[in-house]
């Protein structure tokens, strides 16, 4: 089951890391548990075996219907590819339950927001609602946003109240200061990580605020540049900006 056909005579100093955590899996299963206790199982090991660890993971989810997976990360990725239900903790308090998606698609808390997938969380008021959207007022400008409704957790959004816009670094684009819309920035930092380029946005109306922004590739820019900061279409998801922890 977890792949170890013809390694039955091989001593532990014999085999890889990788090896080993399936042999810890294999030993864990063999008694048919109906609740299966994952402890960061993957931490100790390099990134092409975490990613090879992580799919025989999810096979043997699958298989295994009656066994009720417990598995206990702090790696984000890890818990969106194997979680039906993700438990937010922090400083042993629980913050939030609910599915992978939900939690990723509208966090109920800015901790969550932060945490699962290292949202931006932009200061704005919250302007008009109309059902599950609302006009709000980030930086210079006023965009559409979705606003949770109160019986899902969520905050009850009130004309005038202050609020966070939960907006993903991929999510953004950088675009020419002469764009129509666009938020003026100026880049304080640009970390190529290969597939994509990670900046850090000075934005102006934003006082306190740096904003990531991920864009495709390896593309220069040169610290002290102004550019334009474009928010998606909606802008992004309203969180209580009294839920940080």
């Amino acid at each position: 089951m977890v792949g170890m056909t013809g390694y039955q005579k091989r001593l532990p100093r014999e085999l890889s890391g990788g090896q080993q955590q399936r042999v810890a899996i294999a030993r864990a299963l063999a008694i048919r548990p109906a609740v299966l206790l994952l402890d960061e199982p993957l931490a100790a090991l390099d990134a092409q075996l975490r990613h090879s660890m992580l799919a025989e993971l999810q096979r043997l989810k699958e298989a295994l219907p009656d066994t009720a997976m417990l598995y206990v990360t702090h790696d984000q990725a890890e818990a969106l590819a194997l979680a039906d239900r993700i438990v937010v903790m922090n400083n042993a308090r629980l913050m939030d339950v609910d599915t992978a998606e939900s939690l990723w698609k509208r966090p109920p808390t800015s901790f969550t927001a932060a945490f699962l997938g290292g949202a931006n969380l932009l200061p704005c008021t919250v302007g008009r609602v109309i059902g599950g959207s609302a006009l709000v007022n980030v930086g210079t400008r006023t965009v559409n946003a979705e606003a949770p409704q109160p019986e899902f957790g969520h905050a009850d959004w009130g004309p005038g109240s202050a609020a966070l816009l939960c907006v993903r670094p991929h999510a953004l684009r950088v675009v020419s200061t002469r764009e129509r819309g666009a938020l003026k920035a100026t880049v304080t930092a640009a970390v190529w990580r290969g597939a994509v380029t990670r900046l850090v946005l000075d934005v102006e109306g934003l006082p306190d605020t740096l904003v990531d922004v991920d864009v495709p590739g390896h593309t220069p820019f040169d610290i002290g540049a102004a550019v334009g900061l474009q928010l998606p279409e909606p802008a992004g998801v309203l969180v209580s900006a009294g839920t940080s922890t």
